[in-house]
């Protein structure tokens, strides 16, 4: 009797233990089709599912040549930014905008124990998209710069003339390099704002 009282004991158990495991079984089983619906009308309602028509390339590309021609069908040009006019005193006066690169140059000087170090500034009478071109391109700058410089004999260093020479040669560096990057150089003028040679 009591043996049979202990397989009765344990049947209700494993069918107590069979009943518990599929009750969670069907509860995991509702969250994740809950979770499943909610994902699918959630993309639904943002367009997921919506047909895009996609472009052809042919005619992206006629897009953009539309652009770039002008109302009589000539190429437009890009002349770069305009000269800001000065509004006061006298109009027909451009406005000056002034930056420094960050940090000091420090250039050897060829055949010699002595070296440069200075400080850049850079003038410009058209808007503030050259001085963004400066930052932008400032370690491209920077190495025409030191390459430019590192080939001045001491001689240059001797002389207002030579110094002033080596200004217009920079100038004119800095915006080969920003005629080769953006298309438009607009450095009017170049100074040293601080120049030590030891």
């Amino acid at each position: 009797m009591a043996e049979e009282e202990k397989t009765e004991d344990t049947q209700e158990e494993g069918g107590k233990k069979k009943g518990g495991l599929i009750k969670i079984l069907a509860l995991v089983f509702g969250f994740i089709i809950v979770i499943a619906i909610s994902v699918g009308v959630t993309l639904y309602l943002t367009g997921f599912f919506d047909v895009k028509k996609e472009q052809d390339s042919t005619e992206v590309i006629q897009d953009l040549e539309k652009t770039m021609v002008d109302a009589d069908g000539q190429p437009i040009t890009d002349k770069g930014p305009e000269k800001q006019v000065k509004e006061f005193p006298n109009p027909t006066k451009f406005e000056q905008s002034y930056q420094d690169f960050k940090a000091k140059f420090t250039v050897n000087v060829p055949d010699s124990k002595k070296y440069v170090q200075f400080s850049l500034s850079i003038m410009t009478f058209y808007d503030q998209r050259v001085l963004t071109n400066v930052d932008k391109h400032e370690t491209a700058l920077r190495s025409a710069v030191i390459t430019l410089v590192s080939m001045e004999p001491q001689e240059t260093y001797q002389s207002l003339e030579g110094v002033d020479g080596l200004r217009e040669r920079i100038k004119n560096a800095l915006n080969k390099v920003l005629m080769k990057y953006e298309d438009f150089g607009g450095i009017e003028e170049v100074y040293f704002t601080e120049f030590v040679i030891q």
